[in-house]
């Protein structure tokens, strides 16, 4: 997919996160998972991979107004758990909300129904908010020993305040467009 549609986790520079993070990659690999990749920078729920540039033009002002519709919203992340990407090859490890806003929900659902408006060529999986963390390939440990070592881990809440969505082109060319949450 060219492009992802994504609220951003502000985290980057907290140092409560860093701590947090840093804290819970120990964990993990004190468990005993074989990582191959931390995701380390860019922290972000993607809410619609859109794989057509012709459509992109047209795609970013109608998102813009849903982004800045949506109100800033406080999150608590506060579960750990895996999931097989569809390529087969690796589990993905990921951080989520219990309990994730409506608003987020909201926003998934519109941009798909924009997406479709459009005649847009997009992923069409059913949207799971989840924040990727890690990366574990498959031939070194099965999803449901992963997913047994992550759930006895003890997993401390982290709150934040999403305040902002963003555009970009998935690898390596970045942003196209941030809008702040009203």
């Amino acid at each position: 997919m060219a492009h992802l549609l994504a609220i951003n986790v502000p985290v980057k520079r907290d140092p409560a996160w860093s701590d947090w993070a840093k804290m819970t990659r120990a964990k993990i690999k004190s468990a005993g998972i074989p990582v191959s990749k931390w995701q380390l920078l860019y922290y972000h729920m993607t809410i619609l991979f859109l794989d057509d540039d012709a459509c992109a033009e047209a795609f970013t002002p109608e998102f813009a107004k849903l982004a800045k519709a949506c109100p800033a919203l406080p999150m608590t992340i506060d579960k750990i758990d895996a999931f097989t990407a569809t390529n087969g090859a690796e589990h993905i490890i990921y951080l989520s909300p219990t309990n994730v806003p409506e608003q987020i929900l909201t926003l998934a659902k519109d941009a798909r129904i924009l997406a479709d408006g459009l005649n847009a060529d997009y992923d069409k999986r059913l949207f799971k908010p989840h924040i990727t963390f890690g990366h574990v390939p498959a031939d070194k440990m099965s999803l449901e020993e992963l997913q047994t070592i992550l759930q006895s881990l003890e997993q401390p809440a982290f709150h934040c305040v999403i305040k902002e969505a963003e555009h970009r082109y998935r690898r390596p060319n970045g942003t196209i467009k941030n809008w702040k949450l009203r």
